[in-house]
């Protein structure tokens, strides 16, 4: 598995792709519901932000211990639910309030990550997931919204 400085790196490599696809976005379409069925670029600006998060926040509360999936033998619904709600919270604001708060985020994310002693290879690849392969996978939508 990578270096913990180079998943720090590939967030940060995959987070500047995902936003200058999500920049060219025009500013009457980033609250468009339909990049993905029901959701808007400005929804996943604050998703990825969101998630970023709650994986360095996941792997730093289970430093030092053997990293157990979160969602391991969970269903769905929970994560669904999760997802609506956070993205909720994001509709109220603004593109640019996302985008501050989403580097807000972010800047805690490496905070996080980086006063880790070690990071297993779960925890890694978790962090991964949450991060910059969900913003690959994001970015890829919006490309086509923008295609479309």
């Amino acid at each position: 598995m990578a270096t913990r400085e180079e998943l720090a790196q590939a967030e940060r490599d995959a987070w500047q792709a995902f936003m200058e696809v999500a920049s060219r976005v025009p500013q009457d379409r980033r609250d468009d519901r339909t990049v993905v069925p029901g959701w808007s670029a400005k929804d996943l600006v604050w998703h990825n932000a969101y998630w970023a998060m709650f994986g360095a926040e996941e792997s730093a509360r289970q430093a030092g211990a053997s990293f157990v999936d979160p969602f391991a033998g969970g269903g769905d619904d929970d994560t669904d639910r999760e997802n609506a709600e956070q993205v909720e919270s994001g509709r109220a604001l603004t593109w640019d309030e996302v985008l501050v708060r989403a580097e807000q985020q972010r800047a805690r994310v490496h905070e996080l990550w980086s006063s880790l002693d070690e990071v297993s290879d779960e925890a890694a690849a978790f962090f991964a997931e949450e991060s910059f392969i969900h913003y690959d996978e994001h970015r890829e939508e919006i490309e086509r919204f923008l295609e479309g």
